[in-house]
C-alpha cells in the first residue's frame, strides 16, 4: 500500500490537483459507474432513457416549431439545409449534456456529504464524477444523433471527426464550472437555484432551435430599430454554448471543421473558468467538511 496520507495542507494547494487526481482514477471511474447506474436504478425502462429523453425533447420542439408554428418559423427565416428534427438532436445532445452535469456538479458535494466527511481523498473527484456520468449520456445522445443522421439520408464522412475537439472544449469548461459552482454551492445553498434559473434561460438564449446566423443577422437590426444599446449584441455572443452548438452542427452536419471564431471564444472561456474553479475549489476544500 501507498504510504501517502491526504492532509489539509495538500487540500489546498494547487499544484497537485492532477497527481492527486491522477492518484484517484479508479475512486473517479467507481463514482461515475455508480452515479450512472443510480440514475436509472429504479426506472422502468433503465438507461434507455438515455435515449429516450433527446429524443422525446427533439419530438417537443419539433412540434411545436416545425409543426404547429411552420409558418411563423418560414416567416423568421428559422430554415435549414438539414431534417429539422436532425437539427434540433444535434442542438439538444449538447445543451443536455451541459444542464444535467452542472445541476449534478453543483449539488455534488452536499450529496456525498457522507463519504467527504469519512474519508481523505481529493474532493475534485466528486464534482468531476457528476460531470462524468452525464457524459456518458452525452455518448449515448450522439450515437442517436448518428443514427437519426443516417435514417434520413445525410452523410458522414471523417469530417464529423471534428466534433471532438468540440467535446473537449466543451468538457474543460464544464469541468471549470463543476469545481466552481460546488465549492461555492457549500456555503451558499443557493447556487444551485440560481444555476436552474440560468440554465433554463439559457436554453433560449443559445442556437438550438434557430441557426446562430439569425441572431447574427437580425439582432443588431432589431436592437437599433427599438433604441437598445448595441452592447445587447454582444451579450448574447458572450455564451459560449452559442459558438459550441454551432461548431457541433458545422462537425456532424457539414462535415467539416468548425469555423475558428466560432470556437475561440469558447476556448478562453473554458481556460479561464478551469483555471478559477480550480483555485477557488483547492482553497476551499479544507473547510469543505466543516460546512457540511
Amino acid at each position: 500500500m501507498s504510504g501517502v496520507v491526504y492532509t489539509d495542507t495538500q487540500q489546498g494547494r494547487c499544484s497537485r490537483i492532477l497527481p492527486d487526481l491522477i492518484r484517484a482514477r479508479g475512486l473517479l471511474w467507481d463514482l461515475i459507474s455508480k452515479d450512472f447506474r443510480a440514475r436509472y436504478r429504479d426506472a422502468r425502462v433503465g438507461v434507455l432513457w438515455a435515449v429516450l429523453h433527446p429524443l422525446l425533447m427533439t419530438l417537443v420542439l419539433w412540434l411545436v416549431f416545425g409543426v404547429i408554428l411552420q409558418f411563423r418559423v418560414a416567416e423568421r427565416g428559422i430554415a435549414t439545409e438539414d431534417p429539422f428534427a436532425v437539427f434540433l438532436l444535434c442542438g439538444i445532445v449538447p445543451w443536455q449534456f451541459l444542464a444535467a452535469g452542472l445541476a449534478a456538479a453543483t449539488a455534488s458535494l452536499v450529496r456525498d456529504r457522507d463519504l467527504i466527511k469519512k474519508v481523505y481523498f481529493p474532493r475534485e473527484v466528486i464534482p468531476l464524477a457528476a460531470v462524468g456520468s452525464c457524459l456518458v449520456g452525452l455518448v449515448v445522445g450522439l450515437a442517436v444523433l448518428v443514427a437519426a443522421r443516417l435514417a434520413t439520408g445525410g452523410g458522414l464522412s471523417f469530417g464529423a471527426l471534428w466534433a471532438l475537439p468540440v467535446l473537449a472544449v466543451q468538457c474543460v469548461f464544464m469541468a471549470g464550472l463543476a469545481l466552481l459552482l460546488s465549492a461555492v454551492h457549500v456555503r451558499y445553498r443557493d447556487v444551485l437555484y440560481i444555476v436552474e434559473i440560468l440554465l433554463a434561460f439559457g436554453f433560449y438564449a443559445t442556437p438550438i432551435f434557430y441557426p446562430l446566423s439569425l441572431v447574427e443577422e437580425r439582432l443588431p437590426l432589431w436592437l437599433a430599430e427599438h433604441g437598445a444599446p448595441a452592447w445587447l449584441a454582444g451579450a448574447y455572443f458572450a455564451n459560449p454554448m452559442a459558438g459550441l452548438v454551432t461548431a457541433y452542427r458545422q462537425a456532424f452536419l457539414g462535415n467539416r471543421m468548425p469555423d475558428a471564431d466560432l470556437l475561440v471564444w469558447p476556448i478562453a472561456c473554458a481556460c479561464v473558468v478551469l483555471v478559477a474553479g480550480a483555485v477557488v475549489f483547492r482553497r476551499s476544500a479544507p473547510a469543505v467538511a466543516d460546512h457540511l
